[in-house]
């Protein structure tokens, strides 16, 4: 799990990169081949937002889980 979660870290943190990447030459000017900048800005917010809604799912899963076992726990402590 340790394994899967510093993965999903170096992911998210390689994207955030690309998206300062691409922003900090953002400015370069008004030229119509900025469009495909823009673009991929749009594509890695997409990808950030997909990887973060999977976090989130992962998290609510681990919760429901968490609560269970410490259901199955006081019930069997009873």
């Amino acid at each position: 799990m340790d394994s899967e979660l510093e993965d999903l870290c170096s992911y998210v943190n390689e994207k955030i990169g690309n998206i300062k990447k691409i922003l900090s030459i953002r400015n370069l000017g008004q030229d119509p081949a900025l469009k495909t900048t823009l673009s991929k800005i749009g594509d890695e917010i997409i990808a950030v937002n997909e990887l973060l809604n999977k976090f989130e799912l992962e998290i609510q899963y681990q919760e429901q889980t968490n609560s269970s076992l410490k259901s199955s726990q006081a019930r069997a402590g009873s």
